[in-house]
């Protein structure tokens, strides 16, 4: 049986970006979190911690069970709407690290969606 549970997070390959949509109104975050899961884990996903204030908090959640031996390497995405912050924590089973993040002015956004697609 599997249990849905915080994954080990890799903060140096951890990357967080605030894409600006314009004047008074609020942006994006685009986050990507990379990790070394136990063996069998699948389901990743990014989940805002709704219990966190006075920022933005994200946790990286997955399936994991039966466990087996070693690890398995993983990249989970996630976008999340709302107001800027200069550094966001990203949650995982082995602690919360704070990361910092890149920003895109409203006028490049198009620019780097392209270039990432």
């Amino acid at each position: 049986m599997g249990f849905y549970m915080k994954q080990p997070v890799d903060p140096a390959k951890t990357t967080a970006t605030y894409l600006w949509t314009g004047l008074n109104t609020p942006g994006v975050f685009l986050i990507q979190v990379e990790g070394e899961a136990p063996n069998f884990t699948s389901g990743f996903t990014l989940v805002r911690d709704p219990h966190f204030v006075g920022g933005l908090k994200i946790d990286s959640m997955g399936w994991t069970g039966p466990r087996g031996e070693g690890s398995t390497p993983y990249v989970s995405k996630g976008s999340f709407p709302g107001q800027f912050y200069p550094r966001i924590v990203v949650s995982g089973a082995n602690g919360d690290f704070v990361i910092d993040v890149k920003e895109i002015p409203h006028d490049q956004v198009d620019d780097y969606m392209k270039s990432n697609a």
